[in-house]
């Protein structure tokens, strides 16, 4: 590794009288090193350079607005690059407030220099003052890329660079933010160590974490090789999560629509049917997430869309690892009996959709069948009660108020949702119902109109039901 004295540093460029470059915003970001230094008039620069790098621009890539521009250099910032370095031309947009602020926030240096000083000037200082380490960059480089070449799989690789470049490496998806590479060598939050955080640029989001011991930076040349072979490693790896993902998805539309999944028994790793297997519902919005999990870990479960949710059918060996996931997340779960018919899928997934409505007012992100019982006749007191209080909420409690709400509710449903026949049983006119439906809904957060929350009040209605005549 290069020493630290080697290292260039914006601060090196600023003093450098010959160069007349003063400091416009960013200041306390002068300590950041310099790699090299490129010119580009690109209108996304930071998708052509790296980690370290010096922008060089007469202006053309500056955006014109003040938003825009403030924008421009968060972008920057977030790719890693040193700073940026603007030439005391007419061609460049004037610099505005927000972009000067924004560089003073993010510590981004924005450097201007004299209209007659060349850039290849400037890109010749940083080249020369670099070039003391290079040999011994090469050197390293080297064998970056034979470690590279000999890994036989991406968890193999990364533990090889870690090994290598004695710093801990995570690369974590985009999407769930889960860890896809872990090197294992150092810890998050270990005495001793810091982190950096690069995006990479591959087909698919995701970042690097780089954990470095205290005093012991990985060199910058090095760092901008290294996320490349990453790049690749981790294109590979989530390339396969996805191709896993969709399979999954299409086997899981198979069964609910009663076809044979002839995928399914593979992705479910052998497990048989005939031990049991349950539907879990959840919200379409953490379909994808939940989707690329599985799919990463290469988990026994499918994942797909459902009718009116997304669902997960796994093995009843597969429950645990699922639970763990609903546990580490803000997703919530309903959870189907037990099923042993691929038959059967469809009416699990039923199921658990209901649970999943059922248990809207819980606090447990993960609700079993077993747990909330929602069979129109409940197995006991207690799971009619806890049915009556996660549906019905303050419209099971006592008091006048509540009562006419829920007699209302269940005149409703009784009277499959025909508005003058229950007005008439009632003794109320059709204006008053509407306006005790509205509250309905205000109190319980449900619908009267949605066919699933409709499902809920019913199963409330037929446990409410069973407890009075106990």
């Amino acid at each position: 590794m290069a020493n630290t004295e080697a290292v260039m540093r914006l601060e090196d460029l600023v003093s450098t009288e010959s160069l007349g470059i003063s400091v416009l915003a960013g200041r306390d970001g002068l300590s950041r090193e310099v790699l090299w230094a490129h010119s580009c008039e690109m209108s996304a620069p930071e998708r052509w350079l790296g980690p370290h790098e010096l922008l060089l621009t007469v202006g053309l890539c500056i955006p014109q607005r003040a938003e825009d521009q403030a924008a421009f250099v968060e972008r920057l910032d977030m790719a890693g690059l040193s700073g940026l370095m603007v030439g005391d031309h007419d061609i460049a947009p004037p610099l505005s407030d927000d972009m000067l602020a924004a560089a003073d926030r993010l510590g981004f240096p924005i450097l201007l220099t004299a209209a007659e000083i060349p850039y290849a000037v400037v890109s010749r200082h940083v080249a020369a003052a670099t070039s003391s380490s290079q040999i011994l960059q090469v050197l390293k480089l080297s064998k970056l890329y034979q470690v590279s070449a000999n890994a036989q799989n991406p968890e193999e690789l990364i533990t090889s660079l870690s090994t290598l470049l004695r710093v801990g490496l995570v690369v974590e998806d985009g999407i769930t933010r889960m860890s896809v590479l872990d090197s294992d060598s150092l810890h998050l939050g270990a005495a001793g160590c810091s982190q950096r955080r690069y995006p990479l640029r591959g087909r698919h989001p995701a970042d690097l974490l780089v954990l470095e011991h205290e005093g012991e930076p990985l060199d910058s040349f090095i760092l901008v090789h290294l996320m490349k072979v990453l790049e690749v490693g981790v294109d590979r790896l989530l390339d396969a999560a996805r191709l896993r993902a969709e399979r999954s998805a299409n086997a899981l539309s198979l069964l609910l629509s009663g076809a044979e999944a002839h995928d399914a028994d593979d992705l479910l790793g052998g497990f048989s049917i005939a031990d049991g297997y349950h539907l879990v519902a959840f919200t379409p919005e953490a379909g994808q997430r939940v989707a690329l999990s599985v799919a990463l870990r290469e988990a026994p479960v499918l994942v797909g869309p459902g009718r009116t949710s997304h669902l997960a059918l796994l093995p009843r060996a597969a429950v645990e690892s699922m639970k763990k996931l609903a546990m580490a997340s803000d997703i919530r779960f309903g959870v189907s009996s037990v099923f042993t018919d691929y038959r059967d899928a469809r009416a699990a997934a039923e199921e658990a959709a209901k649970v999943l409505v059922a248990s809207r007012h819980s606090d447990n992100p993960w609700v079993e069948f077993e747990g909330t019982t929602i069979a129109v006749f409940a197995r006991s007191l207690r799971d009619s009660e806890e049915i009556i209080s996660g549906v019905l909420g303050t419209l099971a409690g006592p008091g006048a108020a509540a009562e006419k709400l829920r007699e209302t509710l269940f005149a409703y449903l009784r009277n499959d949702r025909h508005w003058q026949i229950t007005a008439d049983e009632l003794g109320i006119h059709r204006q008053t119902l509407s306006y005790r439906l509205n509250r309905i809904e205000e109190e319980t957060g449900m619908s009267a109109t949605r066919s699933a929350d409709l499902a809920a009040f019913w199963i409330a209605y037929q446990a409410w039901e069973a407890t009075q005549s106990q």
